[in-house]
């Protein structure tokens, strides 16, 4: 029986001491590999948190809600709620700028494994 949190959209904080273009480099080869997952890096700052956190959870509330909704369509969600009104808006606005510390959301489990493995970030 597969493990369903491995399906689930998840967020972690982590930091780096690489630089932020090797990062996004790992999350371009991460969502070549994993066709149609999303993996996206965010400013660790308090005003993003206060309103990327409660998005997200209203996301993972709407996709288990409904068993048609992606992770992907989740992350989307959580953008749109957010305040961006699309996604290159939203990831313009709260792109990571310090690789020290950032917000690291993905798809799934298996997705934001492979971006830490690929970064070797760590999970703070």
């Amino acid at each position: 029986m597969p493990d369903s949190n491995l399906e689930k959209p998840v967020a972690y904080l982590c930091s780096s001491s690489f630089s932020k273009d090797h990062l996004l480099g790992c999350a371009e080869k991460v969502k070549k590999q994993e066709e149609h997952e999303f993996v996206q890096l965010f400013r660790n700052k308090k005003g993003i948190a206060e309103r990327l956190l409660p998005a997200y959870f209203n996301a993972l509330i709407r996709q288990r809600d409904s068993s048609m909704r992606s992770g992907s369509i989740a992350i989307e969600t959580l953008l749109f709620v957010s305040g961006g009104m699309n996604i290159a808006k939203a990831i313009r606005e709260f792109g990571i700028n310090n690789a020290s510390e950032f917000v690291l959301f993905a798809t799934s489990k298996k997705v934001a494994d492979s971006f830490i493995k690929c970064s070797k970030c760590k999970i703070i």
